[in-house]
């Protein structure tokens, strides 16, 4: 798209106005409240992983202990991908709306209507939530939700090779596989309610590592779009826990809730692929590590590049902003997840 003077014809009239920036605060990076930063200059990041030892053992005097080591795991490969974002106006565009002694459009609002880190940002977070909530399935189309750029192929496979969400994730001993699914009962991916809060931590309690002993791994944090069902009753279930008492209990008593508080991330509702209402997860926080869980990866921070007028073609004006990173996840065992629709798994 190329900004023209006709398709801000309304504002560069000669008739005074007061021009408004229709535009969102400085966007968060709300990514990092449940990813792990890794700051690497490489093209490729591999994560190799690498298991300890087993459990000891028990020998009768003078007996000779069987020798053990620890076992190379699955390693996964991150590679850096580019985010950019590209404006383009016409030479008498720039010059009547923001250079001209009577330009109607003024520096601060300039600034925050051309803000292409913003725009990044909020690419960022979009792909972030896709690699959530598109998690029962092993890859998926990533577009912008404006549709103005190129589909992008994303893996949502972990090192195991199998996808981020399942219940047959491979043990690196051959041993019994894991599951990350939430199941209630007999419901699968149910919707959050204080049953299913038990029930995820339950599961998760089950969780061994690599040889097979226990994860000894908490979940407490919980993950949900930001004004949705799952967080109004997140909030509700966390709230009354915190006064000590037990949520949904029938008996004429208040009884102590049978499990901990904890702690809520909300994420911003940009829908389309990313999280929708029923949506729901959560995570220990003491494994929010290059170890385990999402990570984000970055090569280049984002950056503004210097304008350049095209001068090969019609002379317009043209802005660069810039970003080299990756996201995505290797060992997804200090996790849980629902897709809050009570049937997948």
């Amino acid at each position: 798209m190329v900004g023209t003077i006709n398709d801000y014809a309304v504002i560069v009239n000669n008739v005074l106005k007061h021009v408004a920036p229709k535009v969102s605060p400085t966007v968060r990076s709300e990514y990092l409240d449940f990813m792990y930063k890794v700051d690497n200059n490489e093209r490729i990041y591999t994560d190799v992983g690498v298991t300890g030892l087993g459990m000891a053992e028990i020998i009768p005097d003078g007996g000779i202990g069987a020798s053990d080591a620890p076992i190379q795991g699955y390693s996964k490969n991150y590679i850096q991908m580019h985010f950019t974002k590209k404006v383009r106006l016409t030479f008498q565009t720039n010059f009547f709306l923001f250079e001209s002694a009577a330009a109607k459009i003024k520096g601060s609002v300039k600034s925050k209507v051309v803000e292409g880190k913003n725009a990044i940002e909020h690419a960022k977070n979009y792909l972030a939530q896709t690699l959530l909530a598109q998690g029962f399935n092993t890859s998926f189309t990533w577009t912008p939700i404006n549709a103005v750029g190129t589909p992008t192929p994303v893996s949502t496979m972990g090192a195991d090779s199998v996808e981020y969400w399942t219940q047959v994730h491979p043990r690196e001993d051959g041993g019994t596989a894991w599951s990350n699914v939430i199941v209630d009962g007999a419901t699968n991916s149910p919707q959050f309610t204080y049953s299913a809060l038990l029930a995820a931590r339950r599961l998760h309690s089950l969780k061994k590592d690599g040889r097979g002993n226990p994860l000894i791994s908490d979940l407490d944090t919980l993950v949900v779009r930001k004004g949705s069902t799952a967080a109004q009753f997140a909030k509700t279930i966390k709230g009354t826990i915190d006064k000590g008492l037990a949520p949904q209990q029938t008996n004429l008593f208040n009884n102590a809730p049978a499990t901990d508080t904890f702690k809520i991330v909300e994420l911003s509702p940009y829908q389309n692929l990313a999280m929708d209402g029923l949506m729901w997860g959560m995570f220990d926080s003491k494994m929010m590590t290059e170890d385990f869980g999402f990570k984000y990866i970055e090569a280049l921070p984002t950056r503004a590049e210097p304008a350049v007028i095209d001068l090969l073609g019609n002379q317009d004006l043209v802005l660069n902003f810039n970003s080299l990173a990756v996201m995505g996840a290797s060992d997804l065992r200090g996790w849980m997840w629902s897709a809050g629709d009570g049937t997948t798994v």
